[in-house]
């Protein structure tokens, strides 16, 4: 009966895809997989230890955690006119559409470890220069979204997605007794991740000759009142609303980022030193949970000094503190009811599914690019690339394990198909001021284009593995 342990993502699948509503799918699937494991009221005791199950490891904890102070940072620096300030710097340099699209290449520099900061600080920046040059929100929606995940997820250093890609990769070759470095494995596969890669090179070719953005649509953009009361909608835009609390100052989001790197990076090299012999060898061996936790706890210490020296007061940064924090807490839920479905699905025998001979049956060359078409369309239907690489990877290492494809390889085609989801990112739209309708018709045939380029592109490497 190992084909059950399919029903509970299936049904998260479906429930996602009909209804958009990805933390009540998953919800839905984690109980529905609990039901058939245990039955119903032993279903429903279990659920909770599924959940607390998916968040008692050290190294979820520490992920977990690093996104919530991560989530205090952003919104203390933004509260401190770090970012307002910023945009004042550049406004001086960028004098057109093409200019500002290029600054949120370059903006990526200060911005690189997470991606919803990267839209929210880069959008706030240029926005308004935007709107003076009265270049195309469409296109810079279409850039913002493609330099937040698709150019973090390969830079393999003090990002947001780091220790949960560490984190995930450790757990899962575990299984198999695979005892090569989790973060070398993840360094490799960064390569392989043909999607980001290809996306990269669309949204460049976008900045810097256009290619036509905007004159062909796919399908029909949809209004926000189809969904929400007129009262909600006023609501969110009053929370949305930005409010200048301090003087803008451009050094309250430059030293508090170069804070950050430098102080991650050296947790890296002072977690793996002792069984290294070398910096390099060091960053390979480090505790990457442990370094990034560490980093973000020391930049927040080091920020909140640093802001009260400005006459900031204590209360105003422990209340933006919490802010923060609380702003990211849909992706904890996600990540928690993510990991909960992987390990209910697992217990129903996930693993044993995918069997040797059922892979040997699949033609070698064709598995990268099927496991990119799946991940993919798993991820364009709930809407979540973290998710999508919590169901997916598990069936990664089992096709590495039982058919001798390179695992470095199989990894990075589900780092690939994950990132189909955030290529049209609501927070872009947001941040740009157009609809999510809009940026999704805009954006979709390139975003088409790009999954056609990477899956011939795991076709021919297929051919050679």
């Amino acid at each position: 009966m190992i084909w059950l342990s399919l029903i509970p993502a299936v049904i998260a699948i479906l429930f996602t895809f009909k209804t958009k509503k990805l933390i009540i799918s998953l919800f839905i699937g984690v109980l529905v997989g609990s039901f058939i494991k245990n039955g119903f009221i032993d279903g429903l005791t279990s659920l909770g230890e599924y959940m607390m199950g998916a968040v008692a490891s050290k190294d979820s904890a520490y992920t977990l955690s690093f996104l919530v102070a991560f989530g205090s940072l952003a919104d203390l620096i933004e509260m401190a006119g770090g970012i307002a300030g910023f945009s004042d710097k550049v406004s001086k340099w960028a004098k057109n559409e093409k200019s500002v699209l290029r600054w949120a290449w370059l903006l990526s520099a200060i911005t690189f470890f997470d991606g919803s900061f990267h839209m929210i600080a880069v959008g706030t920046v240029l926005s308004p220069i935007l709107k003076k040059v009265k270049g195309s929100k469409e296109k810079f929606a279409f850039v913002l979204s493609v330099t937040s995940l698709q150019l973090i997820i390969i830079i393999p250093i003090a990002t947001a997605y780091l220790g949960y890609m560490v984190t995930l990769v450790t757990n899962n070759i575990k299984l198999h007794g695979i005892e090569q470095s989790a973060y070398s494995l993840v360094v490799k596969s960064v390569f392989f991740n043909f999607y980001s890669w290809v996306m990269l090179l669309i949204a460049l070719a976008v900045t810097l000759f256009g290619l036509g953005f905007g004159k062909y649509r796919m399908g029909k953009a949809t209004k926000p009142h189809e969904e929400f009361t007129k009262a909600h909608m006023e609501r969110e835009a009053l929370l949305s609303k930005d409010l200048e609390e301090y003087p803008k100052n451009s050094k309250n989001l430059i030293i508090p980022v170069a804070v950050l790197l430098t102080s991650t990076i050296f947790f890296f090299w002072w977690t793996g030193r002792e069984n290294a012999t070398g910096f390099f060898n060091a960053l390979e061996n480090a505790d990457f949970s442990r370094s990034i936790f560490s980093g973000i706890m020391l930049t927040l210490l080091f920020t909140t000094i640093f802001f009260l020296f400005q006459k900031i007061s204590l209360a105003e940064i422990e209340t933006h503190i919490v802010m923060g924090g609380e702003k990211l807490l849909s992706l904890v839920i996600i990540l928690i009811l993510s990991w909960a479905l992987t390990a209910v699905t697992q217990e129903l025998g996930f693993n044993e599914l995918i069997s040797e001979d059922l892979v040997k049956s699949i033609p070698r060359y064709l598995i990268p690019s099927i496991l990119f078409v799946i991940s993919g369309l798993i991820a364009y239907s709930i809407g979540s690339s973290w998710a999508t690489w919590a169901l997916m990877m598990p069936l990664a290492i089992n096709f590495a394990a039982n058919s001798g494809v390179s695992l470095p390889l199989m990894i990075g085609t589900v780092w690939a198909g994950g990132a189909v989801a955030e290529v049209i990112a609501p927070l872009a739209a947001e941040m740009t001021d157009i609809s999510y309708g809009d940026h999704l018709t805009t954006s979709f045939p390139y975003f088409v284009g790009g999954i056609v380029i990477t899956t011939l592109c795991y076709v021919i490497v297929g051919f050679f593995i």
